[in-house]
């Protein structure tokens, strides 16, 4: 008979054959005239393997039966992959289903599942396992984000190993580049253990406060993997603090048609934690906020009394929002933001 494909979104990771790797009991029925399937291999670990841009593999299956053998569906664990497979299969003949994931999709270890849905009535239901550990060709200990956070004119300074996965090469760290050069330094020397090396990063101290992310590019003589890109997160924070930093007046009752709602307050704290500053005025982008600056410890803490007046309500969603600058008499913290907003009842 002639095979008939049918493409599906399945949830399975493919890699290659492997040394190690154990085939599963035959799965079959009793005789008669019906189908008996059997999917000589169920489940595939490969170890580790080195990142890749798709992985596939395709599973044989056999109709040892004496009527045809239909895969009804392929029920994906996740819908990251897309399958092949022969959907009718003949007393005696073999097929196969074809699983194809993009390596994107993967990091790590990996266990994944398929459910085969087939017309044989004493295996109607049959699970697909493919396992692994993806591994990279440089390894970045410890992984992930590097996070510098500290005060504007702290030293703070993370280190991360660059080592590679590849066996018998000789990794060489061949530059060095980010995006951020205005928020760090960054420099690469050899490590203790032969064919590692450290990569140094510092918070620079003459920031002002402030957050943002960048990238640290790491070239190296491996030609599977030239680049490797590390993020770096960089918060410098300053003397003052603001409470809170967003403030949020709720569900409040706007006024009627061309009229005002009822005005309603709330409150801003600012406290310099060392030496003395001085909060010499405030400025709200939004003509229904106004702002009242009162010292409660001159020259260490201040409040600031920010009243919402509710402008006439023209829709159901209604929302006024504004920016609250409060400027200081701090050189390093010349301003600092409260972010407002309020909604219609």
């Amino acid at each position: 008979m002639r095979d008939r494909f049918t493409w599906l979104g399945v949830g399975i990771l493919i890699v290659g054959m492997s040394a190690g790797t154990t085939t599963g009991s035959p799965q079959t029925a009793a005789g008669g005239n019906k189908p008996s399937i059997e999917i000589p291999r169920m489940r595939q670990d490969f170890g580790e393997v080195f990142e890749r841009a798709k992985y596939e593999y395709s599973f044989v299956v056999r109709n040892r039966g004496k009527a045809d053998l239909v895969i009804e569906d392929v029920k994906p664990g996740c819908g990251c992959t897309v399958a092949k497979f022969d959907k009718v299969i003949a007393p005696g003949a073999e097929g196969k289903i074809e699983l194809v994931l993009n390596g994107d999709q993967v990091s790590g270890e990996f266990a994944k599942t398929a459910v085969v849905r087939t017309n044989d009535p004493e295996h109607p239901e049959l699970t697909l396992t493919i396992a692994g550990k993806e591994i990279p060709f440089l390894n970045i200990a410890p992984a992930g984000t590097i996070y510098l956070h500290g005060r504007y004119d702290e030293a703070v300074e993370k280190t991360v190993t660059i080592s590679s996965n590849e066996k018998e090469f000789a990794l060489a760290v061949t530059g060095v580049t980010s995006n951020i050069d205005d928020k760090i330094t960054y420099k690469v020397e050899p490590a203790p253990k032969k064919g590692e090396f450290v990569l140094r990063v510092a918070k620079k101290t003459d920031i002002p406060p402030s957050s943002a992310y960048g990238n640290i590019t790491i070239k190296t003589n491996s030609e599977k993997s030239p680049e490797t890109v590390v993020q770096v997160h960089v918060m410098v924070k300053g003397s003052i603090s603001v409470t809170p930093q967003t403030l949020n007046y709720g569900s409040v009752k706007f006024g009627a048609k061309g009229g005002s709602g009822e005005p309603v307050t709330k409150t801003v704290m600012i406290l310099k934690t060392d030496g003395q500053f001085e909060v010499k005025g405030a400025v709200i982008d939004n003509k229904n906020f106004s702002a009242k600056i009162e010292p409660v410890e001159p020259g260490k803490q201040y409040k600031v009394e920010v009243t919402f007046v509710p402008p006439s309500k023209t829709s159901p969603t209604q929302r006024e929002v504004g920016e609250l600058l409060i400027n200081t008499s701090d050189p390093r913290e010349p301003s600092v933001k409260v972010h407002l907003v309020a909604r219609a009842m």
